[in-house]
């Protein structure tokens, strides 16, 4: 049978795109090797990880109720086997409704491991290792990524373990380390630390979350630190080792490793472009394992072939997967495109306070000598944020210091990832500063923050601070 599309991977960018390309009317088939869809973000990434922490963040808030006016008999206690429970519940229900949206957009579901086999055609080979060829006028790529592994660190899925393991814990461990305080690792730190681990996390750069802006890096470690979490900055690990159902972590330049009931490697994740057929249309990955596109296309080298998601050298968020999804698309239906503005996508990590950033750090125009202002406003000084009971952290705007452009905010709280949204679509706009302002925000929410932190830059001072 041929098709207009196939998709290859149905993780957020390559189910998305398989969507649009329907709803568009392409004859479109996907293929997808796992039994169940939604690749890694639904099934051992952001959907179960979330879960989690909401179990976490409502345990620890649990101990805050009497302050409230609620009161229960006795302490609260976690029941980490109904953690897990909830957390597959939802998993299966949104996994499954990725599956209900490829019926009803009549889209052919291929299930094994899909392949290049050449211009124009895919193979699929199911379980038992039959195999099958289909022919396609275009391919999207989308297959997305797996956990980064170390040569000289075994990960062993019982005591040290990746992401994908550590969601399938049957047990709150009483120690835990942390290789790699990146996003993974800072929300997986957050989440064990407030359900009672000893958490110590090692990451090698001088700051947790490298890719943020260093002043809201240095609020999230401060706030990890009451959650039982040990931040080490600025740290080489040589080597972890399991003996004896406990982890050694060897630190350089301390004389003895370090105890922790399980260990968790979370040093990023690499692009699944291995055997996928790549060499047979002329394809091959990057030095780092990407593959190349043009970004105002998503179209590799080879004609009719594009690639989506994680396997390009973008950021490797779901949003942003989806969003190239659609984008390539449009490309194949003729539509002329905008290309996409990468630094109007936003940034999140769930850890408790929340991260959420969009645009320029402030290193980074430091480095390139661009001179700018900034506007800071705490969240300890709004009222909603004192009835939420979520005063830490804060909210910095970084504008252009001529022309008021909008060229970085970070926002640490409780719900910075729900507000960073409304900066997306002003720097999609081109909004300055002086519009933002501007801009009435209803009391008593925590949004006021921004009208306050947008008056700050502009003026050099905000109103109730």
């Amino acid at each position: 049978m041929a098709y207009d599309v196939i998709v290859i991977g149905s993780g957020p960018a390559g189910y998305v795109a398989a969507i649009h390309a329907a709803q568009n009317g392409l004859k479109t088939a996907i293929v997808e090797k796992n039994k169940t869809m939604g690749g890694t973000c639904l099934n051992v990434g952001c959907i179960p990880t979330k879960a989690m922490l909401h179990s976490a963040l409502y345990y620890d808030k649990s101990s805050k109720f009497e302050s409230y006016g609620v009161k229960f008999p006795g302490k609260a206690e976690l029941d980490f086997g109904q953690v897990n429970k909830r957390k597959d519940d939802i998993v299966k229900k949104l996994t499954g409704g990725v599956a209900m949206l490829m019926k009803k957009n009549k889209i052919t579901v291929l299930s094994g491991h899909g392949r290049l086999e050449g211009k124009g055609k895919v193979s699929v080979t199911d379980g038992s290792g039959k195999s099958q060829s289909h022919e396609t006028k275009n391919v999207i790529l989308a297959m997305g990524s797996v956990v980064r592994e170390l040569p000289h660190i075994k990960i062993d899925g019982k005591d040290i373990v990746s992401s994908d393991h550590i969601l399938f814990l049957d047990k709150v461990p009483k120690s835990l380390a942390v290789l790699g305080g990146g996003v993974v690792g800072s929300e997986f730190a957050s989440c064990f630390g407030r359900f009672g681990s000893e958490v110590t996390i090692f990451e090698m750069a001088k700051q947790i979350v490298p890719t943020e802006d260093h002043e809201t890096a240095g609020e999230l470690a401060k706030c990890l630190k009451k959650q039982k979490v040990t931040v080490k900055t600025g740290v080489k690990v040589n080597s972890i080792t399991a003996k004896g159902g406990k982890v050694e972590v060897s630190v350089e330049g301390e004389a003895k490793p370090q105890v922790f009931e399980k260990a968790l490697i979370s040093i990023g994740r690499a692009p699944l472009t291995g055997d996928c057929g790549l060499e047979t249309v002329g394809l091959s990955p990057n030095e780092r394992g990407f593959i190349d596109v043009d970004l105002n296309t998503y179209q590799t080298k080879a004609p009719g072939v594009y690639a989506v998601g994680d396997i390009i050298p973008t950021p490797q968020l779901a949003h942003t997967g989806s969003a190239e999804g659609i984008h390539a698309v449009d490309v194949i239906c003729g539509k002329k495109k905008q290309a996409i503005n990468y630094l109007t996508n936003p940034s999140a990590v769930y850890t408790y306070p929340e991260i959420a950033s969009i645009g320029h750090r402030e290193s980074d125009l430091k480095e390139k000598g661009v001179e700018y202002k900034v506007g800071k406003f705490p969240f300890s000084a709004i009222g909603k944020a004192r009835i939420d009971d979520a005063t830490e952290g804060f909210i910095k705007i970084i504008t252009d210091k001529k022309y008021g452009e909008i060229l970085g905010v970070h926002i640490v709280h409780a719900k910075a990832t729900e507000m960073i949204a409304e900066f997306s679509l002003g720097n999609n706009l081109e909004m300055t500063i002086d519009e933002l302002v501007g801009t009435i925000h209803a009391h008593p929410t925590l949004s006021e923050t921004v009208g306050e932190a947008a008056h700050a830059a502009a003026f050099g001072h905000a109103i109730h601070i």
